[in-house]
């Protein structure tokens, strides 16, 4: 498996984005930031990108990107959730 940065913006502040947060929640994942999740899954980047902009508009944004035991962040809750002993890269 695999843990992936998943970052988006999302332009359509009346819109529900239920069904967005539920597909990310299927995954193992940690969610520390409004707009930004840590997922980890066989998935590549883009079936995470395809399935989740089947939960989007098309004037909205998403990123995903693959992660590596090299990163850096200060104060966030998903520090501890990277760096799980068990965590597989």
């Amino acid at each position: 498996m695999s843990v992936y940065v998943v970052s988006y913006e999302l332009r359509s502040p009346d819109k529900n984005y239920d069904n967005l947060y539920s597909y990310l929640e299927q995954f193992i994942y940690c969610h520390d930031h409004t707009s930004c999740w840590f997922v980890e899954t066989t998935l590549t980047a883009r079936q995470i990108r395809d399935g989740a902009k089947q939960h989007i508009d098309g004037n909205d944004t998403i990123f995903v990107a693959r992660l590596d035991q090299e990163w850096g962040g200060f104060n966030m809750k998903c520090g501890d959730w990277l760096n799980t002993p068990f965590r597989q890269w």
